[in-house]
C-alpha cells in the first residue's frame, strides 16, 4: 500500500515538474515592425520666419527687441506698476496712427502668442515704458525682454508685411473673389473690424515718421483665411467701386476694341481680375482729368504678350496703352549687357516703324512725324527711345534694346494725354526764378 501511494507521488511529482517546465518555455512570435512616431506635419499658415531677415539688419530701432537702455530701466518701471502707478493713457489695442501699440492676439491662433508689441523707430520713453507695462498687465502678462521677438513684436517699419504673407491659395481666392466683387456685386456678410482679437484677422496704420515710411502692419492668423475674410479685405482695399457691375463690361468690350485697334491685341485675351475706374491724372504729373477704365490683358494661347490700356469713360477712346513686345529683359534674369550704340541712328526710326505700322495695320502714310528721344535704360539693358506721332495726333513710344535690336515695349498716349504732358513740361521749363536780395 505504501508502495503504491509512493508510486503516486512519485507519478504527480513529474507531471509537476513537466507541467512547470512547460509553462516557462519561451514561445517565439513572428517579428512586427516597431511602431512609427507620428511626425507632426508643419502648418502652411504659420508665420514666416523672419529671422534670416532680422539677423542681417543693423539698425537698433528695427530689431524687434527692447534697447539696452529700455531694458536697464525696465525693472524700475514694472517696480512703480506694481506700486499702484498708471500711465495717463492706455496703448493697449491702439490700431489708427500708431506709434507705440500692444495688440492682443487670440493665441490659439497666432501660434501661442497672446499679444503683439509695435514700437517705434526711437528710445521709449519712462512713460511709454510704463504705457508698455501697464498694457501687458491688463492682459494679466508680465513683460519679459527676454522673449519679445520678431514672433510677437515689430519696430520701426523692420518689416514691410505682417508675421506672414498670403499663401498661394489663398491669393488665387483673392484674385477671384475680387472679380466677383467688382463684377457681380458680392459683398462681404459683416465688415472688416481692425482688432486682431476680434476674429484674428486685423490690421494697424501705423505714424510712418516712427515707422521708417511703413504705413500700416496687417495680421494674418496661423490658419487658412475663409472667402469672407478675403472678400473683407479685398473691400477694405477697392471699398465702393465707381461703376456697376453692367458699365464694367461694357468698359472693358470698349478697352478690348480700342487696344486691338492701335496695339494689335487679338479680341481673344484674357482680362486680368484687375480693373478699376479711377482718374485718368491719378498717378502723373500732367493734370489729365478725365476719368478711365483700366485693366490688364494677356494672350491666350500665343506668345504670351501683355497689353494695358485706360479708356476714357465718356468717348470709349483709348487714353494710354502698351503692349511688351519682347519680355525677355524681364523673363531671363541672365539676360543683361552693357552694350551702348548710337541712340540717333536712323535705323532705330525704322525699326520703330515698321512695329507700329504692323500692330496698327496701315501703311506708314498714316504716320506724320517719328523722332529719337534719346538713351534709355530696359531693365539694366541699354537701349533708346524712339516716338512716333500717327494722324490722329496720339504717340506711341518704341522702346528699343541696343543688344536685341527690337522694340521690347510699345506704349500709346492720346493727343489730349501727350498735351497735358507737354504743357507740364513747357511750364516747368518757363517758371520763372526770383532773384534773392543780397
Amino acid at each position: 500500500m505504501i508502495r503504491r501511494m509512493t508510486a503516486g507521488f512519485l507519478v504527480l511529482a513529474l507531471a509537476l515538474l513537466a507541467l512547470a517546465a512547460a509553462e516557462n518555455t519561451v514561445e517565439l512570435l513572428p517579428a512586427t515592425p516597431p511602431m512609427p512616431r507620428p511626425v507632426p506635419e508643419a502648418n502652411p499658415y504659420a508665420a514666416d520666419d523672419l529671422s534670416a531677415y532680422y539677423d542681417a539688419s543693423a539698425g537698433e530701432y528695427q530689431l524687434p527687441a527692447l534697447t539696452a537702455s529700455e531694458q536697464e530701466r525696465l525693472p524700475g518701471i514694472q517696480q512703480r506698476w506694481e506700486a499702484g502707478e498708471r500711465p495717463k493713457n492706455s496703448v493697449l489695442n491702439l490700431t489708427e496712427n500708431v506709434q507705440l501699440s500692444v495688440m492682443q492676439l487670440p493665441l490659439e491662433q497666432y501660434e501661442g502668442e497672446p499679444c503683439f508689441l509695435i514700437l517705434p523707430n526711437r528710445e521709449l520713453t519712462d512713460e511709454e515704458l510704463l504705457q508698455v507695462v501697464d498694457a501687458y498687465g491688463q492682459l494679466g502678462l508680465t513683460l519679459d525682454p527676454g522673449k519679445v521677438n520678431w514672433h510677437n513684436c515689430m519696430r520701426g517699419g523692420g518689416v514691410e508685411v505682417g508675421l506672414r504673407i498670403l499663401r498661394d491659395d489663398e491669393r488665387e481666392r483673392y484674385s477671384a473673389i475680387g472679380g466677383l466683387y467688382i463684377r457681380s456685386g458680392l459683398r462681404p456678410e459683416k465688415p472688416y473690424t481692425s482688432l486682431v482679437a476680434d476674429d484674428g484677422l486685423g490690421r494697424v496704420s501705423l505714424d510712418e515718421e516712427a515707422h521708417n515710411g511703413l504705413d500700416e502692419y496687417r495680421f494674418y492668423p496661423a490658419r487658412r483665411l475663409t472667402d469672407e475674410e478675403l472678400l473683407q479685405l479685398y473691400a477694405l482695399h477697392y471699398g465702393e467701386l465707381a461703376a456697376s457691375p453692367d458699365e464694367m463690361a461694357a468698359y472693358e468690350s470698349q478697352l478690348r476694341e480700342e487696344l486691338h485697334l492701335l496695339l494689335g491685341m487679338p479680341l481673344s485675351a484674357r482680362r486680368s481680375d484687375y480693373e478699376y475706374v479711377r482718374s485718368a491724372g491719378e498717378g502723373n504729373l500732367y493734370g489729365d482729368d478725365r476719368t478711365g477704365y483700366t485693366t490688364v490683358f494677356t494672350e491666350a494661347g500665343g506668345t504670351g504678350r501683355t497689353w494695358s490700356g485706360m479708356i476714357d469713360i465718356t468717348s470709349g477712346r483709348l487714353i494710354e496703352g502698351s503692349v511688351t513686345l519682347d519680355d525677355r529683359y524681364y523673363a531671363d534674369g541672365q539676360l543683361y549687357s552693357d552694350i551702348r550704340m548710337n541712340p540717333w541712328d536712323e535705323a532705330w526710326t525704322k525699326i520703330a516703324l515698321q512695329t507700329v505700322a504692323a500692330l496698327r495695320g496701315f501703311e506708314e502714310s498714316g504716320i506724320t512725324e517719328a523722332w529719337c528721344q534719346g538713351e534709355t535704360t530696359l531693365n539694366d539693358l541699354h537701349g533708346t527711345e524712339v516716338r512716333v506721332r500717327t494722324a490722329d495726333g496720339g504717340v506711341y513710344r518704341a522702346e528699343i534694346a541696343f543688344v536685341l535690336e527690337k522694340v521690347m515695349t510699345l506704349r500709346y498716349n492720346d493727343a489730349v494725354s501727350m498735351a497735358c504732358e507737354d504743357d507740364y513740361y513747357i511750364h516747368q521749363l518757363t517758371i520763372e526764378e526770383v532773384p534773392v536780395n543780397e
